[in-house]
Protein backbone atom coordinates (compact mmCIF):
# COMPACT_ATOMS: atom_id res chain seq x y z
CA UNK A 1 0.00 0.00 0.00
CA UNK A 2 2.83 2.38 0.94
CA UNK A 3 4.59 1.63 -2.35
CA UNK A 4 1.36 2.37 -4.27
CA UNK A 5 0.94 5.72 -2.52
CA UNK A 6 4.62 6.60 -3.10
CA UNK A 7 4.33 5.73 -6.80
CA UNK A 8 1.19 7.87 -7.06
CA UNK A 9 2.95 10.84 -5.44
CA UNK A 10 6.02 10.53 -7.69
CA UNK A 11 3.84 10.27 -10.79
CA UNK A 12 1.74 13.25 -9.70
CA UNK A 13 4.86 15.36 -9.23
CA UNK A 14 6.78 14.24 -12.33
CA UNK A 15 4.05 14.28 -14.98
CA UNK A 16 3.58 18.08 -14.93
CA UNK A 17 7.37 18.57 -15.19
CA UNK A 18 7.50 16.12 -18.09
CA UNK A 19 4.68 17.89 -19.90
CA UNK A 20 6.36 21.26 -19.39
CA UNK A 21 9.63 19.91 -20.77
CA UNK A 22 7.84 18.53 -23.81
CA UNK A 23 6.15 21.86 -24.46
CA UNK A 24 9.28 24.01 -24.15
CA UNK A 25 10.68 25.46 -27.35
CA UNK A 26 14.46 25.83 -27.42
CA UNK A 27 17.66 24.88 -29.24
CA UNK A 28 21.25 24.21 -28.24
CA UNK A 29 22.54 27.67 -27.29
CA UNK A 30 26.02 27.12 -28.76
CA UNK A 31 25.22 26.64 -32.43
CA UNK A 32 23.66 28.91 -35.03
CA UNK A 33 20.86 28.10 -37.47
CA UNK A 34 20.20 29.98 -40.70
CA UNK A 35 16.64 29.00 -41.66
CA UNK A 36 15.32 30.24 -45.03
CA UNK A 37 11.92 30.12 -46.70
CA UNK A 38 12.99 29.19 -50.24
CA UNK A 39 14.48 30.92 -53.30
CA UNK A 40 17.47 31.73 -51.10
CA UNK A 41 20.40 30.09 -52.88
CA UNK A 42 21.66 33.51 -53.92
CA UNK A 43 24.53 35.87 -53.18
CA UNK A 44 22.82 37.53 -50.19
CA UNK A 45 22.09 34.36 -48.23
CA UNK A 46 25.22 32.43 -49.23
CA UNK A 47 27.30 35.44 -48.14
CA UNK A 48 25.42 35.42 -44.81
CA UNK A 49 26.23 31.73 -44.52
CA UNK A 50 29.92 32.42 -45.22
CA UNK A 51 30.00 35.15 -42.56
CA UNK A 52 28.40 32.87 -39.96
CA UNK A 53 30.80 29.98 -40.68
CA UNK A 54 33.79 32.33 -40.49
CA UNK A 55 34.54 33.18 -44.11
CA UNK A 56 34.79 31.62 -47.57
CA UNK A 57 37.85 29.62 -46.44
CA UNK A 58 35.58 27.53 -44.18
CA UNK A 59 34.90 23.85 -44.81
CA UNK A 60 31.29 23.46 -45.87
CA UNK A 61 29.08 20.48 -46.66
CA UNK A 62 25.99 20.52 -48.88
CA UNK A 63 23.24 17.99 -48.18
CA UNK A 64 21.00 17.75 -51.30
CA UNK A 65 18.98 14.68 -50.25
CA UNK A 66 15.64 16.54 -50.41
CA UNK A 67 16.10 16.84 -54.19
CA UNK A 68 14.95 14.35 -56.81
CA UNK A 69 17.44 11.72 -57.97
CA UNK A 70 17.35 13.03 -61.54
CA UNK A 71 19.11 16.20 -60.33
CA UNK A 72 21.83 14.23 -58.52
CA UNK A 73 22.73 11.53 -61.03
CA UNK A 74 25.89 12.86 -62.67
CA UNK A 75 29.10 14.70 -61.81
CA UNK A 76 27.70 17.59 -63.84
CA UNK A 77 24.66 17.71 -61.52
CA UNK A 78 26.92 17.91 -58.47
CA UNK A 79 29.02 20.66 -60.02
CA UNK A 80 25.87 22.66 -60.70
CA UNK A 81 24.87 22.13 -57.06
CA UNK A 82 28.20 23.59 -55.91
CA UNK A 83 28.28 26.45 -58.42
CA UNK A 84 26.51 29.20 -56.38
CA UNK A 85 28.92 28.51 -53.52
CA UNK A 86 31.97 28.43 -55.81
CA UNK A 87 30.84 31.69 -57.39
CA UNK A 88 30.83 33.36 -53.96
CA UNK A 89 34.38 32.10 -53.36
CA UNK A 90 34.07 28.92 -51.28
CA UNK A 91 36.91 26.52 -52.05
CA UNK A 92 36.37 23.67 -49.59
CA UNK A 93 33.01 22.15 -50.53
CA UNK A 94 31.92 18.55 -50.04
CA UNK A 95 28.59 16.82 -50.59
CA UNK A 96 26.96 14.33 -48.22
CA UNK A 97 24.10 12.36 -49.74
CA UNK A 98 22.61 8.88 -49.60
CA UNK A 99 19.23 7.19 -49.64
CA UNK A 100 20.52 4.18 -47.65
CA UNK A 101 20.37 4.04 -43.84
CA UNK A 102 23.47 1.86 -43.56
CA UNK A 103 25.46 4.41 -45.59
CA UNK A 104 24.03 7.21 -43.44
CA UNK A 105 25.47 5.38 -40.43
CA UNK A 106 28.91 4.90 -42.00
CA UNK A 107 32.05 6.53 -40.65
CA UNK A 108 33.10 7.67 -44.13
CA UNK A 109 30.07 9.90 -44.58
CA UNK A 110 29.93 11.17 -41.01
CA UNK A 111 33.65 11.95 -40.86
CA UNK A 112 33.11 14.32 -43.80
CA UNK A 113 30.18 15.93 -42.01
CA UNK A 114 32.01 16.31 -38.70
CA UNK A 115 34.86 18.15 -40.43
CA UNK A 116 32.53 20.95 -41.55
CA UNK A 117 32.35 24.50 -40.22
CA UNK A 118 28.93 24.86 -41.82
CA UNK A 119 26.28 22.68 -43.47
CA UNK A 120 23.77 23.79 -46.11
CA UNK A 121 20.63 21.63 -46.56
CA UNK A 122 18.93 22.26 -49.89
CA UNK A 123 15.29 22.48 -50.87
CA UNK A 124 13.20 19.71 -52.41
CA UNK A 125 10.86 17.47 -50.43
CA UNK A 126 11.47 17.24 -46.70
CA UNK A 127 10.15 13.68 -46.42
CA UNK A 128 13.20 12.49 -48.39
CA UNK A 129 15.46 13.90 -45.67
CA UNK A 130 13.36 12.29 -42.93
CA UNK A 131 13.23 8.92 -44.71
CA UNK A 132 16.97 8.79 -45.37
CA UNK A 133 18.36 10.20 -42.14
CA UNK A 134 15.91 10.02 -39.25
CA UNK A 135 17.41 7.90 -36.46
CA UNK A 136 20.85 7.72 -38.16
CA UNK A 137 24.33 8.97 -37.36
CA UNK A 138 23.83 11.82 -39.84
CA UNK A 139 21.36 13.54 -37.50
CA UNK A 140 23.59 12.84 -34.52
CA UNK A 141 26.57 14.34 -36.38
CA UNK A 142 24.57 17.45 -37.26
CA UNK A 143 23.57 17.80 -33.62
CA UNK A 144 27.23 17.42 -32.62
CA UNK A 145 28.17 20.26 -34.96
CA UNK A 146 25.60 22.50 -33.27
CA UNK A 147 26.95 21.48 -29.86
CA UNK A 148 30.37 22.61 -31.06
CA UNK A 149 29.05 26.03 -32.04
CA UNK A 150 28.99 25.40 -35.80
CA UNK A 151 26.40 26.57 -38.36
CA UNK A 152 23.58 24.68 -40.07
CA UNK A 153 21.64 26.39 -42.85
CA UNK A 154 18.53 25.11 -44.59
CA UNK A 155 16.27 26.50 -47.29
CA UNK A 156 12.73 25.37 -48.10
CA UNK A 157 12.66 21.61 -47.28
CA UNK A 158 16.00 22.15 -45.55
CA UNK A 159 14.26 24.68 -43.30
CA UNK A 160 11.25 22.55 -42.36
CA UNK A 161 13.40 19.55 -41.41
CA UNK A 162 15.04 21.55 -38.59
CA UNK A 163 11.93 21.57 -36.41
CA UNK A 164 10.76 18.76 -34.16
CA UNK A 165 7.45 18.47 -36.04
CA UNK A 166 7.80 18.06 -39.81
CA UNK A 167 5.43 20.28 -41.79
CA UNK A 168 4.30 18.97 -45.22
CA UNK A 169 6.20 15.73 -44.70
CA UNK A 170 3.78 13.58 -46.65
CA UNK A 171 5.50 11.55 -49.38
CA UNK A 172 2.52 11.73 -51.75
CA UNK A 173 0.98 15.19 -51.27
CA UNK A 174 2.90 18.24 -50.07
CA UNK A 175 -0.34 20.05 -49.19
CA UNK A 176 -0.90 17.70 -46.22
CA UNK A 177 0.43 19.40 -43.09
CA UNK A 178 0.98 16.20 -41.07
CA UNK A 179 1.70 13.32 -43.39
CA UNK A 180 3.44 9.95 -43.23
CA UNK A 181 6.71 11.56 -42.05
CA UNK A 182 5.96 13.76 -39.04
CA UNK A 183 9.30 14.07 -37.26
CA UNK A 184 12.03 16.55 -38.16
CA UNK A 185 15.63 16.58 -36.97
CA UNK A 186 14.53 18.46 -33.80
CA UNK A 187 17.35 21.01 -33.71
CA UNK A 188 14.61 23.10 -32.06
CA UNK A 189 12.18 21.36 -29.72
CA UNK A 190 8.39 21.80 -29.94
CA UNK A 191 8.78 23.80 -33.14
CA UNK A 192 7.33 23.64 -36.65
CA UNK A 193 8.53 25.54 -39.75
CA UNK A 194 6.60 26.15 -42.95
CA UNK A 195 8.19 27.82 -46.01
CA UNK A 196 7.34 29.58 -49.31
CA UNK A 197 4.77 31.00 -46.97
CA UNK A 198 3.21 34.13 -48.40
CA UNK A 199 4.31 33.39 -51.97
CA UNK A 200 2.13 30.25 -51.92
CA UNK A 201 -0.64 31.70 -49.73
CA UNK A 202 -0.02 29.25 -46.89
CA UNK A 203 -0.82 31.62 -44.02
CA UNK A 204 -3.82 29.67 -42.73
CA UNK A 205 -2.44 26.15 -43.17
CA UNK A 206 -0.53 26.22 -39.88
CA UNK A 207 -3.83 26.24 -37.99
CA UNK A 208 -4.43 22.69 -39.25
CA UNK A 209 -1.24 21.61 -37.50
CA UNK A 210 -2.00 23.68 -34.39
CA UNK A 211 -5.34 21.91 -34.09
CA UNK A 212 -3.51 18.58 -33.80
CA UNK A 213 -0.58 19.91 -31.77
CA UNK A 214 -1.76 23.04 -29.93
CA UNK A 215 1.43 23.50 -27.85
CA UNK A 216 3.66 23.76 -30.91
CA UNK A 217 5.28 27.09 -31.72
CA UNK A 218 4.79 27.49 -35.45
CA UNK A 219 6.41 29.91 -37.88
CA UNK A 220 6.07 30.47 -41.60
CA UNK A 221 8.98 31.92 -43.59
CA UNK A 222 8.40 33.53 -46.95
CA UNK A 223 10.67 33.26 -49.99
CA UNK A 224 13.88 35.32 -50.05
CA UNK A 225 13.55 35.64 -46.28
CA UNK A 226 15.18 33.89 -43.35
CA UNK A 227 15.95 33.90 -39.67
CA UNK A 228 19.30 33.72 -37.91
CA UNK A 229 18.79 31.74 -34.71
CA UNK A 230 21.29 31.78 -31.85
CA UNK A 231 20.96 31.49 -28.06
CA UNK A 232 17.21 30.85 -28.45
CA UNK A 233 16.70 34.22 -30.15
CA UNK A 234 16.25 34.89 -33.83
CA UNK A 235 16.43 37.91 -36.12
CA UNK A 236 14.55 38.21 -39.40
CA UNK A 237 16.61 38.95 -42.52
CA UNK A 238 15.68 39.29 -46.18
CA UNK A 239 12.96 40.90 -48.25
CA UNK A 240 9.62 39.58 -46.94
CA UNK A 241 8.01 38.34 -43.73
CA UNK A 242 8.10 35.66 -41.05
CA UNK A 243 4.67 34.69 -39.70
CA UNK A 244 4.30 33.76 -36.02
CA UNK A 245 1.75 31.33 -34.53
CA UNK A 246 2.32 31.50 -30.77
CA UNK A 247 -1.19 31.94 -29.38
CA UNK A 248 -0.91 35.74 -29.24
CA UNK A 249 -1.31 38.74 -31.53
CA UNK A 250 1.39 41.40 -31.44
CA UNK A 251 0.78 44.99 -32.54
CA UNK A 252 3.95 46.88 -33.38
CA UNK A 253 2.08 50.17 -33.65
CA UNK A 254 0.64 49.81 -30.15
CA UNK A 255 3.64 47.88 -28.81
CA UNK A 256 1.20 45.43 -27.24
CA UNK A 257 0.87 41.65 -27.11
CA UNK A 258 -2.73 40.42 -26.99
CA UNK A 259 -3.58 37.02 -25.52
CA UNK A 260 -5.96 34.99 -27.68
CA UNK A 261 -8.95 32.98 -26.54
CA UNK A 262 -8.70 29.20 -26.81
CA UNK A 263 -9.03 28.04 -30.43
CA UNK A 264 -8.86 31.64 -31.69
CA UNK A 265 -6.96 31.62 -34.97
CA UNK A 266 -4.72 34.63 -35.40
CA UNK A 267 -1.12 35.23 -36.43
CA UNK A 268 1.22 38.18 -36.90
CA UNK A 269 4.19 38.94 -39.12
CA UNK A 270 7.74 40.17 -38.53
CA UNK A 271 9.89 41.92 -41.13
CA UNK A 272 13.65 42.37 -41.45
CA UNK A 273 15.29 43.48 -38.20
CA UNK A 274 12.61 42.19 -35.83
CA UNK A 275 13.76 39.74 -33.18
CA UNK A 276 11.96 36.95 -31.35
CA UNK A 277 12.65 34.96 -28.17
CA UNK A 278 11.81 31.23 -28.50
CA UNK A 279 11.72 30.43 -24.80
CA UNK A 280 9.53 33.41 -23.90
CA UNK A 281 7.50 33.05 -27.11
CA UNK A 282 7.39 36.78 -27.72
CA UNK A 283 8.87 39.57 -29.80
CA UNK A 284 11.99 40.99 -28.16
CA UNK A 285 11.27 44.45 -26.73
CA UNK A 286 13.56 46.96 -25.05
CA UNK A 287 12.65 45.45 -21.66
CA UNK A 288 13.90 42.02 -22.81
CA UNK A 289 17.40 43.15 -23.76
CA UNK A 290 20.06 42.22 -21.23
CA UNK A 291 23.69 43.27 -21.43
CA UNK A 292 26.12 40.43 -22.11
CA UNK A 293 29.90 40.29 -21.97
CA UNK A 294 32.01 40.77 -25.07
CA UNK A 295 35.70 40.64 -25.86
CA UNK A 296 37.81 43.73 -26.47
CA UNK A 297 39.16 42.02 -29.59
CA UNK A 298 35.65 41.84 -31.04
CA UNK A 299 34.85 45.46 -30.17
CA UNK A 300 37.96 46.84 -31.86
CA UNK A 301 36.84 45.23 -35.13
CA UNK A 302 33.64 47.32 -35.02
CA UNK A 303 35.35 50.69 -34.59
CA UNK A 304 35.01 53.06 -37.55
CA UNK A 305 32.65 55.42 -39.35
CA UNK A 306 29.45 54.09 -40.91
CA UNK A 307 27.30 55.85 -43.52
CA UNK A 308 23.55 55.34 -43.96
CA UNK A 309 22.80 54.00 -47.43
CA UNK A 310 19.13 55.02 -47.60
CA UNK A 311 19.99 58.65 -46.88
CA UNK A 312 22.32 58.88 -49.87
CA UNK A 313 19.34 58.37 -52.18
CA UNK A 314 17.96 61.70 -50.96
CA UNK A 315 21.23 63.61 -50.75
CA UNK A 316 21.61 63.12 -47.00
CA UNK A 317 25.11 62.34 -45.74
CA UNK A 318 24.28 60.67 -42.41
CA UNK A 319 27.14 59.05 -40.50
CA UNK A 320 27.73 57.36 -37.16
CA UNK A 321 31.21 57.16 -35.64
CA UNK A 322 31.74 54.02 -33.52
CA UNK A 323 34.50 54.40 -30.93
CA UNK A 324 35.81 52.36 -28.02
CA UNK A 325 36.69 54.49 -24.99
CA UNK A 326 37.27 53.48 -21.36
CA UNK A 327 36.03 49.96 -22.10
CA UNK A 328 32.74 51.30 -23.45
CA UNK A 329 31.40 51.28 -27.01
CA UNK A 330 30.14 54.71 -28.12
CA UNK A 331 28.04 55.84 -31.07
CA UNK A 332 28.19 59.49 -32.21
CA UNK A 333 25.69 60.82 -34.77
CA UNK A 334 26.97 63.31 -37.37
CA UNK A 335 23.68 65.22 -37.78
CA UNK A 336 23.22 66.29 -34.15
CA UNK A 337 26.49 65.26 -32.43
CA UNK A 338 24.54 63.07 -30.00
CA UNK A 339 26.87 60.54 -28.37
CA UNK A 340 25.75 57.53 -26.35
CA UNK A 341 26.87 54.12 -25.14
CA UNK A 342 25.51 50.81 -26.38
CA UNK A 343 25.50 47.37 -24.76
CA UNK A 344 26.05 43.93 -26.26
CA UNK A 345 23.07 41.55 -26.48
CA UNK A 346 23.84 38.43 -28.59
CA UNK A 347 25.26 37.40 -32.02
CA UNK A 348 26.81 40.77 -32.97
CA UNK A 349 23.70 42.63 -31.80
CA UNK A 350 24.05 45.76 -29.65
CA UNK A 351 21.34 47.97 -28.17
CA UNK A 352 20.90 51.42 -26.73
CA UNK A 353 19.60 50.94 -23.17
CA UNK A 354 16.02 52.02 -22.41
CA UNK A 355 15.16 52.51 -26.09
CA UNK A 356 13.90 50.39 -28.99
CA UNK A 357 17.17 50.95 -30.84
CA UNK A 358 19.18 47.89 -31.87
CA UNK A 359 22.30 47.62 -34.02
CA UNK A 360 22.93 44.35 -35.85
CA UNK A 361 26.53 44.23 -37.09
CA UNK A 362 27.18 42.23 -40.25
CA UNK A 363 30.25 40.47 -41.55
CA UNK A 364 31.05 40.07 -45.22
CA UNK A 365 32.01 36.77 -46.87
CA UNK A 366 35.63 37.31 -45.77
CA UNK A 367 34.57 37.49 -42.12
CA UNK A 368 35.15 41.25 -41.79
CA UNK A 369 32.63 43.53 -40.09
CA UNK A 370 31.53 45.82 -42.92
CA UNK A 371 28.11 47.22 -41.93
CA UNK A 372 25.32 47.29 -39.40
CA UNK A 373 21.53 47.32 -39.67
CA UNK A 374 19.97 49.88 -37.37
CA UNK A 375 16.52 48.85 -36.21
CA UNK A 376 13.95 50.87 -34.34
CA UNK A 377 10.63 50.59 -36.16
CA UNK A 378 12.19 49.38 -39.41
CA UNK A 379 15.69 48.54 -40.59
CA UNK A 380 18.21 50.85 -42.26
CA UNK A 381 21.65 49.80 -43.49
CA UNK A 382 24.89 51.57 -42.56
CA UNK A 383 28.11 50.69 -44.42
CA UNK A 384 31.59 51.07 -42.97
CA UNK A 385 33.74 53.64 -44.80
Amino acid sequence: MKNTILLFLITTILIPFTLCAQQETKMNPKGTLLIMGGECTNDFFISKFAALTGNIESNIVIIPTAMEDKFLDTDRDLELLKKPFVDIGFKNIQIVHTREKNVANSDSLNDVLLSADGVWITGGRQWRLAKSYHGTEIVRSLTTLLNEGKVIAGTSAGASIMGSVLVRGDSKDHTIMLGDFQHGFAFISNFAIDQHHIARNRQFDMFELKKEKPTILGIGIDENTGIVLNQNKFRVIGKSYVTIYDGTRWSQERDTIYALAKNEQQFYTLSSGHEYDLTKRKVISKEDRKASTYTEEMIKKLVGTYQQQEGLKYGLDLKIAVTYENQELYFEQSWNKAKYTVAYHYLNTFFRPNTRSAFHFNKDKLGVFNSFDFFQYEATNWVKL
